[in-house]
């Protein structure tokens, strides 16, 4: 929350600085009002006066100029794999364990650190150390060379303080990251030039991977300034979003995620869901989705056990009983046997009802959270969003109304409607829809606003039975959301590649990190980001098996490796395009997903994990996350599965990273448990921060996104890893690379052009869509040929210069890109 400006007796002149500033100095002589409001071109910020306080009451713009009195920047700590041990390479032997020491404390974002100036080999280093604990890293070196002259000159001047410790919890991030905010606390004659040194580590491109900016605590509201500022259409939106669900005659509420749910979609649905209860108890509200609870959220997310259900199908009951009979009936293996006890489990949960929505409930209202396309979305819905009175939409993908009215006959939704209704907010620039919906839940709770203004604690706000927690668990919800959805906090915005041009300071911002503090510190410290930390993370077992030579993760990343194409790989004649690839079939995700379950029933717990808990865990891994990371800003491992992966491209600063896995395969269960009639592809895309690369390629499969994260399917009979494709477009089969590229742009650009209706960039779309072909090519195949005609515009010579400096200290020897099967015997053989 924002701090009460402390002042003198009866001193209250306000001193405006230089606009190009956008400070207040609070120096107040002779006000009498009980209120006052000061404008600073088109920012305003009005206060309240209660005695010797003046508290904040309302502030629009883009940043408080109150909260920007003291510049910062945030930055990563470099050396901390020298104060902790390593899950993987036994043979490490750190100087200390320090950084363990501090993970394991109770740890504060915002708790003190020291410095000390201390040798290195090239000179000297700015060493950072918990008074408590002792030195846990150093700045790093490109930081510390802009900022060490103003710390030497000036050091009480500065503050470090710890802002976050991520990762460590397990083998897919096994080191243990920090983050710290360095803080100007001087006075106001040297205020503009530690900026000025902040401003210069922010904008020099050596410092891009490891200085970020600084983000103060912002409120909802202030978040909403920002977007306002993007789009002042979206105030009408906003308020006839809140008008719908204040409307008393709304008494059934139906909220709705997206398949496959992400921390986004399950913080969204249960965060509103929580809001609208604690605004009105009276009312009914359900949030589902089509899905089990992910592993990463299960029993983790405070209310989510019972309160996010599913679509409940009279006939699946039956169809899983002939099912198991048909199995019964059949050749006995593990498989079968695996089959049918994991359709016997979903029988028996098929008892609980309050697991699952009534098919026979009417809902006045339902609202859509997160939910990009319809193919993120099930037709289980169809009857509730067909019987509702009205449909809220509400999401942060770039948006497509005509794949949306193509599918309308199997949603139920009419997208047309729900925009004349004028009840669709789409803000794609924001980086998570759970700060839409904090947004929403600010204007439905007053209570939340005076909080802020100290009017009132949260104890005497939500004083009513269970309302503190749930009022705890919408916080836990927003800041999950919010967290899993931007890299811890990293990503302020969905970034194009206009914004990569613009100074750091100047791309949108829509402070994700300031807000999940804001709220966090409603909680009296219930909700912090060490829970954020030690619950909201999860990892397939890694307990050795019986029949195994060693877990069911390894035997993930067993599969991985071998699925791996790398562009290039000089051993098979591939192209250099800065892709890699991991193939993985239905039968080896089966396989992880069985003995995935014999590992928790050999712990003794209740198998839980699911085939989508098990496609995630090769999604997010060691693998693809080093098939991604650029080698150039961080350095290669030299043991273990990440060695394997490591490849050395001339678009090592552009790198882009795809998992393609047979999800469904006929006679055999899906993710939902269902018996699959038909085969089919799930693909995830990863590109760099602010390109459009992912996204891209995922409209070739009929999916979408962010830039930079995107995913897509392909569902076709008889489809695998190995069918051969063709793209039609509007009907005709296109074979020529350079023309498919060209109209997945000329179709971005479209829906992307915030100066044509929905209806007109329903006209100037192409259709683009697969079809298979014995002339065709391989799915990854047709990914590397449009990669292949992106490298042809970007010249090598331009990729990364700034990190050209770090390329002697590298050394790729006695690896010639990879060699999977020579690595894979040693990785796992000790297994």
């Amino acid at each position: 929350m924002i701090k009460p400006v402390q002042l003198e007796p009866r001193i209250a002149e306000n001193k405006l600085l230089s606009s190009n500033q956008k400070q207040l100095s609070p120096f107040f002589k002779g006000l009498n009002a009980d209120t006052a409001k000061f404008d600073l071109h088109n920012n305003s910020i009005a206060f309240r006066q209660n005695g010797k306080v003046i508290n904040v009451v309302s502030f629009t713009g883009l940043k408080n100029p109150l909260e920007q009195q003291n510049p910062g920047i945030q930055m990563r700590v470099a050396g901390v794999k020298n104060h902790q041990y390593s899950m993987t390479d036994p043979t490490f032997v750190p100087k200390d364990r320090n950084v363990q020491e501090l993970a394991e404390s109770k740890w504060k974002d915002g708790q003190e650190l020291t410095f000390k100036i201390t040798k290195a080999k090239n000179g000297q280093r700015i060493a950072l150390v918990d008074p408590n604990i002792g030195e846990i890293g150093y700045v790093h070196d490109e930081i510390a060379n802009i900022i060490m002259p103003a710390l030497k000159r000036n050091p009480k001047d500065f503050k470090f303080e710890l802002s976050n410790v991520i990762a460590g919890m397990g083998k897919g991030a096994e080191t243990i990251g920090l983050r710290v905010n360095l803080l100007y606390t001087g006075n106001d004659e040297k205020k503009a030039q530690a900026g000025e040194v902040f401003n210069k580590v922010l904008n020099n491109p050596e410092c891009s991977e490891s200085a970020m900016l600084y983000q103060p605590e912002a409120s909802p509201e202030e978040v909403l300034s920002v977007i306002l500022d993007k789009d002042p259409k979206a105030k009408e939106i906003i308020n006839n979003i809140v008008r719908e669900i204040k409307d008393p005659s709304n008494k059934r509420i139906l909220v709705l995620g997206h398949c496959k749910p992400d921390g986004d979609t399950l913080g969204s649905a249960l965060a509103l869901k929580n809001a609208i209860k604690l605004m009105d108890p009276e009312r009914k509200v359900d949030a589902a989705v089509d899905d089990k609870i992910p592993g990463l959220f299960r029993h983790k997310l405070p209310g989510i056990d019972g309160e996010i259900k599913r679509p409940y199908n009279p006939e699946f009951k039956q169809k899983l009983e002939k099912e198991i009979t048909r199995l019964k009936n059949g050749e006995q293996n593990d498989q079968t046997k695996g089959q049918i006890e994991i359709l016997e489990d979903e029988i028996e949960e098929l008892k609980n009802p309050e697991d699952f929505l009534n098919p026979k409930d009417k809902y006045d209202l339902v609202i859509l959270l997160d939910v990009p396309t319809p193919e993120r979305f099930t037709n289980q819905f169809k009857n509730y969003i067909e019987g509702a009175k009205k449909v809220i939409y509400i999401d942060h993908h770039p948006h497509r109304p005509a794949e949306w009215n193509r599918k309308a006959s199997q949603t139920g939704l009419d997208m047309d409607k729900v925009h004349n209704n004028k009840l669709a907010w789409i803000a794609d620039t924001v980086p998570a829809a759970t700060q839409m919906v904090s947004i929403i839940a600010n204007k439905l709770l007053p209570q939340m606003n005076d909080i802020e203004q100290c009017k009132i604690s949260p104890q005497e706000a939500f004083n009513k039975p269970g309302q503190l927690d749930k009022f705890k668990a919408f916080v836990a919800s927003i800041v999950t959301g919010i967290s899993t959805d931007t890299g811890s906090f990293l990503r302020t915005a969905n970034l194009l590649p206009e914004h990569m041009k613009m100074a750091v300071q100047k791309r949108p911002n829509f402070m994700p990190e300031g807000e999940s503090k804001y709220l966090m510190n409603m909680t009296d410290g219930a909700i912090n980001k060490k829970w954020l930390r030690e619950e909201i993370n999860y990892d397939i077992s890694d307990e050795k098996v019986d029949k195994l030579k060693g877990s069911a993760r390894d035997l993930m990343l067993e599969y991985s490796l071998k699925g791996l194409k790398a562009y290039p790989n000089s051993k098979l004649n591939t192209p250099d395009l800065g892709l890699g690839i991991v193939e993985v079939d239905y039968d080896k995700m089966y396989d992880v997903w069985h003995y995935a379950r014999e590992s928790e029933k050999k712990e003794g717990k209740k198998p839980e994990i699911t085939l989508l808990d098990v496609q995630n865990s090769f999604k997010i891994n060691e693998i693809t996350g080093t098939l991604r990371a650029n080698p150039l800003k961080h350095k290669p491992e030299d043991h273990g599965v990440k060695k394997a992966a490591q490849y050395k491209s001339n678009y090592d600063a552009d790198r882009i990273a795809i998992l393609i896995c047979q999800d469904k395969k006929a006679g055999r269960l899906d993710e939902k448990l269902n018996i699959a009639s038909n085969n089919g592809l799930r693909l995830s895309l990863r590109s760099q921060e602010g390109t459009i690369w992912a996204e891209l390629l995922a409209n070739l499969f009929g999916g979408g996104g962010h830039g930079d994260a995107s995913g897509g399917r392909v569902d076709l009979p008889g489809i695998t890893l190995d069918s051969k494709l063709a793209v039609k477009i509007n009907g005709e089969i296109e074979r020529d690379p350079a023309t498919v590229l060209k109209k997945l742009k000329n179709n971005h650009e479209i829906m992307n052009n915030n100066n044509l209706t929905n209806a007109e960039k329903q006209a100037k779309v192409s259709k683009i869509e697969l079809t298979m072909d014995s002339n065709g090519r391989i799915c990854s195949e047709l990914i590397a040929d449009l990669v292949k005609e992106i490298r042809s515009t970007q010249p090598k010579e331009n990729n990364d210069k700034s990190s050209n400096k770090h390329k002697k200290n590298l050394s790729f020897s006695g690896n010639k890109v990879i060699s999977i099967k020579e690595f894979i015997p040693k990785i796992f053989a000790k297994k």
